[in-house]
């Protein structure tokens, strides 16, 4: 009596492929929306950092006497330095902050419960715009 062997090819089923294909398409998914994150923060901090770099403009003795009002970079650098080129003039004036400074607060340096060695006094100069920052000042 002869046994007959049937000769069966392995493959994949209809499910098994579908599965696949959607596992990777999930996958794939998370990659694009990972990578889309990370664009926008590297625009974030590029734009953040350009924007320090504006801020550090108003950084000046005179920045104290614009307590509320709204200013440009060239406003506070026009007594500093002399500023020839009209291209650096208007980008300069495009620059604009509102400045908001705190009054001078005494902070008494010395032990808790003695008599204060010295007193400084600190401020806050805030500085309004797409991306405000906060500085100190120290006297």
């Amino acid at each position: 009596m002869k046994k007959s062997i049937k000769n069966y090819k392995m493959a994949f089923t209809l499910i098994e492929v579908l599965v696949s294909v959607i596992i990777v398409f999930v996958v794939v998914l998370g990659a694009m929306q990972i990578s889309k994150q990370n664009k926008n923060m590297a625009t974030y901090l590029l734009k953040r950092g350009s924007s320090e770099i504006d801020n550090s403009l108003f950084l000046t003795k005179k920045v104290q006497y614009y307590s509320g009002d709204k200013k440009s970079a060239y406003d506070l650098l026009i007594d500093e330095f002399s500023i020839k080129d009209f291209e650096s003039r208007d980008l300069l004036k495009k620059i604009e902050k509102k400045i908001n400074i705190t009054e001078d607060t005494p902070i008494p340096v010395g032990g808790e419960n003695e008599a204060p060695q010295f007193m400084f006094y600190t401020n806050e100069i805030l500085l309004n715009g797409d991306y405000p920052a906060r500085y100190y000042t120290f006297k």
